[in-house]
């Protein structure tokens, strides 16, 4: 009994987990290294970048969206590449 409860809850995490995926949309932002100030495009719906980082965007619904904001940034140099 007691496996088949277990085995139920973790149907039912990974169900619930397919079904918020899509409501997070991948926010993508701007950062720039505190060491190099190298200046990159960050997905923080995988995961949050270690290292000493400055965030220089807001949030970005998506990648094409961040890479402009980034090539804006390279024009005027405010970022290293």
């Amino acid at each position: 009994m007691y496996r088949k409860l277990m085995l139920a809850a973790a149907v039912a995490a990974v169900a619930a987990t397919g079904f918020t995926a899509p409501a997070n949309a991948s926010p993508y932002r701007v950062i720039r290294w505190e060491g190099t100030r190298i200046c990159q495009v960050w997905d923080y719906g995988v995961s949050t970048p270690w290292g000493p980082h400055k965030v220089l965007s807001k949030k970005k619904k998506t990648l094409e969206a961040a890479m402009r904001t980034l090539d804006r940034r390279i024009a005027k140099h405010r970022c290293g590449w």
